[in-house]
């Protein structure tokens, strides 16, 4: 199995695996969110245990997606939609990066609701928000970015690159807006598909 197939499927695995884990933790596992944070806090402290080994799991599956951006900018190197590419990867990196800091707050909030320090926990959940709200719009703009370079370079259905340049537009203004509202999960859906796509056309490409 060569890299393309392995980043094609990597990019249709990954994702899909990370939301649906990402759904079971808020829907099933803390039945609550961060639009109500003193449920989201008492939840975490709650399901502490499983919070340090899910919420790391998630996040590296969803990493592993991102990476396979990587292939697709390269991919487009000496084409006339790279330099957007290159630029919207690069934003991509910076974004994913500080996602870690989201990450790492929530586990905090997790540890400090399960020993009671309820202060402490409210504010490592506000530093888990403001990390997140940040982070996803920089990643979202660099995911719509990468759309744009689809469109101009064609190497891929202007479909694929519509939707990623419409996702990214709508998270970044959820983000930024409110990025405790669960309308959000739509940005995240269509992130998904988007990549889902883009897998599948890895696959359908000869070598």
């Amino acid at each position: 199995m060569n890299t393309r197939k392995v980043t094609g499927l990597s990019m249709i695995i990954a994702p899909v695996i990370a939301i649906l884990g990402w759904i079971f933790i808020g829907a099933v596992l803390l039945k609550a969110g961060p639009d109500d944070p003193e449920k989201f806090m008492i939840a975490l402290g709650d399901n502490n245990e499983a919070v340090k080994y899910l919420f790391p799991l998630v996040t590296i599956l969803f990493l592993i997606a991102l990476g396979g951006l990587n292939r697709i900018k390269n991919s487009m190197e000496g084409g006339s939609g790279h330099l957007m590419a290159g630029f919207g990867f690069f934003l991509v990196i910076i974004g994913s990066a500080a996602q870690l800091g989201e990450v790492a707050f929530t586990l905090a909030t997790a540890e400090a609701s399960h020993e009671g320090n309820m202060s402490i926990a409210s504010s490592m959940l506000a530093s888990s928000q403001a990390f997140g709200a940040i982070s996803t719009a920089i990643t979202m703009v660099g995911i719509g970015l990468i759309g744009v370079g689809i469109l101009q370079q064609k190497n891929f259905t202007p479909l694929v690159g519509g939707l990623m340049i419409i996702t990214g537009i709508f998270t970044t203004a959820v983000s930024l807006i409110d990025y405790e509202n669960p309308i959000i999960i739509i940005g995240f859906l269509a992130v998904v598909a988007s990549f889902v796509w883009l897998g599948v056309s890895l696959l359908r490409q000869n070598d």
